[in-house]
């Protein structure tokens, strides 16, 4: 599924994420690695990530994206998701969340992202199983660029490691230029 996301947001145009690579983002950055046509940008802190993915997106007027591992890495994004949300600026995050199986019991590093990134963002759904990434991504992307603000997609470990659904990528993606 992380060559799915990869290769989808490479045809929305992005040019590179914004992370910190951790266990629960190694699939999607050695996925960027194979393609090589997405660059990933590691930062120190995910805050960092999430401010840089908002300059990005002022800047070049075009959909940013930036990442975070569960649990901590997920909280750091918020300063700089709030600042992007706030300012306007289309910016996608995956924020990578524990296995499903322990969504609810107090899991270590268990946080409630869809609570968590409610108020800095147009869009947040959490991905449940694979058949649900076509849309969620593509509605996300929609969102962030047509809202002009943050949406989040969450994606549990053990989600992200299954195979993505055969097919198309998903269209009527938009570029903010296109708009």
């Amino acid at each position: 599924m992380q060559l799915y996301i990869a290769k989808t947001l490479e045809s929305a145009g992005v040019k590179r994420i914004w992370g910190v690579t951790g266990d629960s983002l190694n699939g999607l950055s050695d996925s960027l690695n194979r393609m090589g046509t997405i660059e990933w940008m590691s930062t120190r802190h995910e805050e960092v990530a999430a401010f840089a993915a908002g300059a990005e997106a002022q800047l070049s007027g075009e959909l940013a994206v930036c990442a975070g591992s569960c649990g901590p890495g997920n909280l750091h994004l918020i300063n700089g998701l709030f600042d992007c949300h706030r300012n306007h600026v289309p910016v996608l995050a995956i924020a990578a969340h524990i296995p499903s199986s322990e969504i609810g019991s107090g899991y270590f590093q268990e946080t409630h992202p869809q609570e968590l990134f409610r108020e800095c963002s147009h869009y947040c759904e959490l991905v449940s199983s694979p058949e649900q990434i076509p849309q969620v991504l593509a509605i996300a992307m929609r969102k962030a660029v047509l809202n002009r603000g943050v949406s989040v997609v969450v994606l549990p470990g053990d989600v992200a490691l299954k195979p993505a659904p055969e097919g198309q990528l998903p269209t009527g993606i938009m570029r903010h230029n296109q708009s």
